[in-house]
């Protein structure tokens, strides 16, 4: 997860519709709410001109977070966005856009606000595919130019939607697939038990004994997949049945060009079932994944060098719009 924090006035007023206002304005967006089917959804864009031709959509990952949150100190609100500063690495021939997850759109105080059950009755893949169609349908008949591009990037859970949705709407014309996992989660969890065990951080048959608990876990999912009991992870059976299936299913079936970037540090996308994907592409005779492995960088892109932090986030983007651009 990238935040990216702007220190504001001196208004600490705990109105957060003012809030949101002062927050909107400091990053240069704009919210937009859509009634769509039976509920409403939230989008967030951001375009230097009127009527753009091409339009870059982030998907976030797994976390339940809203877009915007803020701090109150002495001196004013502190804003914070929980979606990196892209935006700002873009030419004025695009618009950037983020869709709030169910029930958490406008703003929140950091570390002061609970998860609505609203959002976990809503949190599921098929919901989050379809809000984002309904915000693409929108942009183009109001907002964007024609012919231009699509396109569409998730990190971490926001890939496996990104892919998901690539294969069923036909408008995206690139994906970027930011260290998704490539198999099924619960395999993948499996995994990472093995590997600790590798690695000498457990014993094997403690790695046996959690990776059979995980099976009993995934069969319980997958015997009651409708329900919005949030478990001790905080999601619930309905979030976890919804993204069984492996999303290099999705991608194998993608014939637009692919930017699949991962890290070599991550501890929750397995490096290990990354290098399955150009495997699988070259077995299918496909030439449209272009993949990529930040070396020594965790799952938001860090690396620790000599005691401090680099973030390569920022120059990993400008990367993939020079690869868009090109392709």
């Amino acid at each position: 997860m990238c935040f990216t924090a702007i220190v504001g006035g001196a208004n600490a007023d705990v109105n957060e519709t003012l809030l949101l206002e002062q927050a909107l304005a400091q990053f240069g967006f704009s919210e937009t709410t859509l009634t769509v089917d039976d509920h409403e959804l939230t989008y967030y864009y951001s375009a230097r001109t009127d009527r753009p031709r091409n339009l870059v959509l982030f998907i976030q990952g797994t976390d339940p977070f809203p877009l915007f949150f803020y701090e109150l100190t002495d001196s004013g609100p502190n804003f914070f966005t929980a979606f990196p500063d892209d935006a700002a690495h873009l030419s004025d021939d695009y618009a950037y856009v983020v869709v709030a997850k169910p029930a958490l759109s406008g703003i929140r105080q950091w570390q002061h606000f609970e998860v609505p059950q609203a959002y976990h009755d809503a949190n599921y893949r098929q919901r989050r595919i379809s809000d984002i169609r309904a915000v693409i349908t929108h942009l183009k008949r109001r907002r964007l130019s024609e012919g231009g591009d699509i396109v569409v990037y998730g990190h971490s859970e926001g890939a496996q939607v990104g892919a998901s949705l690539a294969r069923v709407d036909s408008r995206i014309t690139h994906l970027g697939f930011w260290s998704g996992n490539v198999l099924n989660n619960f395999y993948e969890f499996a995994l990472f038990e093995r590997l600790a065990a590798l690695n000498g951080q457990q014993s094997d048959t403690q790695a046996h004994q959690n990776i059979m608990g995980l099976l009993e876990w995934y069969r319980s999912v997958v015997d009651d997949p409708q329900s919005t009991e949030v478990d001790e992870w905080g999601y619930t059976n309905r979030r976890w049945a919804s993204y069984r299936h492996a999303p290099i299913d999705d991608l194998l079936a993608l014939d637009i060009p692919i930017y699949a970037q991962f890290a070599s540090e991550d501890d929750s996308t397995p490096i290990e079932t990354a290098y399955l994907l150009p495997v699988q592409f070259i077995t299918a005779g496909k030439d449209n994944l272009n993949f990529q492995v930040c070396l020594g960088c965790d799952h938001s892109y860090q690396e620790v060098i000599d005691g401090d932090l680099r973030d390569h986030w920022s120059e990993i983007f400008e990367d993939f719009v020079d690869w868009v651009e090109a392709h």
